[in-house]
């Protein structure tokens, strides 16, 4: 091929990228990858945070579990960032499959506001029980709709988040005892126990602070501990309270307990307690 043809080849080239934009800078490409990546992330943290509510609480959810992509019309409500006291507005209506997941009434939505279901109100709130520094976020909140009332912690980062919640007094008679339990739970540092196996076997010992009044081998709850798991029952005093305490041991494992404040039985009686867990495990939410 000529040289000449070679230069009408070249110049025919540029004229036709003539009204082509420059490229992007390399940094502009990295930025909007990790804007989409955050994105998955919130969607992510969304759902896991149902999943959660049903474990701990949660279910972080015997509410709801389609996934996040299941259409939800439902308008939003959106909120100041935390404040010990926050007036919700109604704000443009969000994807709500971004924001709040089914069976969930309030979260963060991709910028740190607090956003609500349509009908509920925040009648409660604990700003930042878990000191995130800005732009970071989190906050205790009491929600309600005027029937039904919700325990919620609140927790924004760069990569989304999470959000905790329980029916209101659905283990814990206080906010305040719940939002400290689920607090240590997001900081990874568990709850100061309220009793632990005292070696083989199925006998309990007392935590710090805790004297048991009664204890009970292998409770006859179904669903709760698994073939060959050790599991016991106790009623405690703690701090001029009384609770009920479910427990179980996995082979070599430590105690994991479940708690239920003896106020919110019929009765303060290891019977109610029986018939209270057993409806829990029957239902498939568990006491957790």
């Amino acid at each position: 091929m000529s040289t000449d043809l070679w230069d009408e080849v070249a110049a025919a080239l540029e004229a036709g990228y003539d009204d082509e934009p420059d490229p992007r800078p390399a940094g502009g490409y990295v930025a909007r990858g990790r804007r989409r990546l955050r994105t998955r992330r919130l969607g992510a943290a969304a759902g896991g945070a149902a999943v959660l509510a049903a474990v701990v609480v949660v279910a972080l959810l015997p509410q709801g579990g389609a996934s996040r992509s299941t259409p939800d019309p439902t308008p939003v409500v959106e909120a100041p960032a935390p404040t010990p006291s926050v007036t919700a507005t109604v704000a443009p209506p969000a994807k709500p499959s971004d924001v709040l997941v089914p069976g969930q009434h309030a979260g963060y939505d991709g910028n740190g506001n607090v956003v609500l279901r349509r009908g509920w109100r925040i009648v409660r709130e604990v700003p930042n029980p878990l000191h995130r520094v800005a732009p970071e976020a989190s906050a205790g909140l009491v929600v309600t709709d005027g029937e039904e009332t919700y325990w919620y912690l609140l927790d924004h980062d760069e990569v989304g988040g999470s959000t905790t919640w329980d029916p209101a007094s659905k283990a814990y008679a206080r906010f305040e005892e719940w939002l400290a339990v689920m607090t240590d739970l997001q900081r990874g540092t568990e709850p100061a126990a309220y009793v632990a196996f005292a070696g083989d076997g199925t006998v309990l010992e007392p935590g710090v602070g805790v004297r048991i009044l009664r204890q009970w081998a292998d409770p006859d709850v179904p669903g709760f501990a698994a073939p060959g798991e050790d599991s016991a029952a106790a009623k405690v005093e703690v701090d001029g309270r009384t609770y009920f305490v479910l427990a179980r041991r996995s082979p070599g494992g430590p105690t994991d307990t479940l708690p239920v404040d003896a106020s919110l039985l019929p009765a303060p009686t290891y019977d109610a307690f029986l018939d209270h867990a057993r409806e829990a495990y029957a239902s498939g939410e568990g006491l957790r």
